[in-house]
């Protein structure tokens, strides 16, 4: 089995990667400098048995200082990159594709709404190609994680958020772990599910945190 992976250079990326690999996959993971998201690309048409597309980026901006160039580089970052792997890359029939999104697919909060714009469009995609590769059995679905314990969320915030953050989540940060175990799930066993948000955030949406 083979999958294309985007992201896979570092943190919840390079987990998967890592899970994947352990489990016997081979893994095509460009890194941002083979394969620049940022801009019109092109690859060669490969053919895959699956695809998933953890690439990403958020920049913090309230709506009054919405910056076009940032706006334009988020979503083709975290949206239109993936549409377009999904033309690109050729799928063998019963391939599984996942989307790695956020809480923001769904939710928001103030400053985020960029990122929460092209998380919100990037589960709309996913609902539609899920109908669109459906007659060749191809499953799409998006995975949203929560707070997840990584180097980067946890140098982005303060030990106190950490820790407040693991005392009122109910079952605390979640691990790089939960959301590569899922896509393996996903992507080696998955026959019936498509279309769908999969939300693996501790328990953190249930609250009003």
């Amino acid at each position: 089995m083979k999958i294309f992976l985007t992201g896979g250079s570092r943190g919840i990326g390079l987990v998967i990667k890592n899970t994947l690999e352990q489990a016997g996959i081979e893994v095509i993971h460009p890194t941002s400098e083979e394969l620049d998201l940022s801009i019109d690309f092109n690859i060669e048409p490969i053919l895959v048995d699956g695809f998933i597309h953890c690439a990403g980026i958020n920049i913090i901006a309230d709506h009054k200082n919405i910056n076009q160039a940032e706006l334009f580089q988020i979503f083709q970052i975290n949206t239109f990159s993936f549409v377009s792997l999904c033309s690109k890359l050729n799928f063998t029939q019963g391939s599984n594709i996942v989307a790695i999104g956020s809480l923001y697919s769904t939710q928001t909060k103030e400053s985020r709404i960029q990122y929460t714009m092209s998380k919100h469009a990037l589960y709309g995609a996913v609902k539609t190609l899920a109908l669109e590769k459906a007659s060749d059995k191809i499953k799409v679905n998006i995975i949203s994680p929560g707070f997840v314990d990584t180097t980067l969320t946890r140098k982005n915030n303060s030990k106190e958020r950490i820790d407040f953050l693991n005392e009122n989540i109910p079952l605390g940060l979640t691990d790089s772990c939960e959301i590569a175990n899922l896509c393996l799930y996903l992507i080696k066993q998955n026959n019936a599910i498509t279309g769908q948000n999969i939300i693996i955030d501790g328990g953190y949406s249930l609250k009003s945190i």
